[in-house]
């Protein structure tokens, strides 16, 4: 796989965690939208620094 590749596969993956499977969920269980939003953000933000940085490490 190339680093292309695999920058998509880590936004999608990290993407499809935040939205569709725990969001739902937590504000079923009644935790605040804030929280959930944040959360997804976490979720969503680590994959790309991830990628940041080895784009750094790199160079």
């Amino acid at each position: 796989m190339g680093p292309n590749t695999v920058r998509v596969v880590a936004l999608v993956l990290a993407v499809g965690m935040a939205s569709t499977v725990g969001g739902p969920y937590l504000v079923q269980a009644g935790v605040p939208l804030l929280v959930v939003i944040a959360l997804s953000v976490l979720v969503l933000a680590v994959p790309l620094l991830a990628i940041v940085r080895s784009e750094r490490s790199r160079r």
